[in-house]
């Protein structure tokens, strides 16, 4: 990637469930790449993200539902089979626990992110 995308190039690196190792580099090298997170982070067994969102500052994530996948942890499938941009705000919970931040100045974070990123 860094061999082929402009190092200013705007990036959205789409649900990520790795490392802090492994995305790391990437956001040194790109300035303007956003790392999207999805319910996965609502699992205990996504322990790496997890860490890894601690690592990476707030003005660089954004959240994403990766429809029809990914079901937050607690909406039972009996209730709602497949996850959808409603279920969004489960993600965005666990961003603001797991950051130790409050609800609203993730979700305004967010917001900003998000327009930032796609020029809305």
């Amino acid at each position: 990637m860094k061999k082929f995308v402009p190092s200013d190039y705007k990036i959205h690196r789409h649900c990520f469930t790795g490392s802090y190792p492994v995305i790391e580099p990437l956001l040194k090298h790109f300035p303007n790449m956003f790392v999207g997170f999805t319910a996965v982070l609502t699992y205990s067994s996504a322990w790496e993200a997890q860490e890894a969102l601690k690592k990476i500052p707030l003005e660089r994530i954004l959240v994403e539902t990766d429809a029809p996948y990914f079901l937050p942890r607690r909406v039972p499938k009996s209730f709602c089979p497949y996850a959808h941009p409603g279920l969004a705000f489960h993600t965005v919970r666990e961003i603001a626990r797991i950051k130790d931040e409050p609800l609203f100045h993730v979700l305004a974070t967010l917001r900003e992110n998000t327009s930032r990123l796609y020029s809305l």
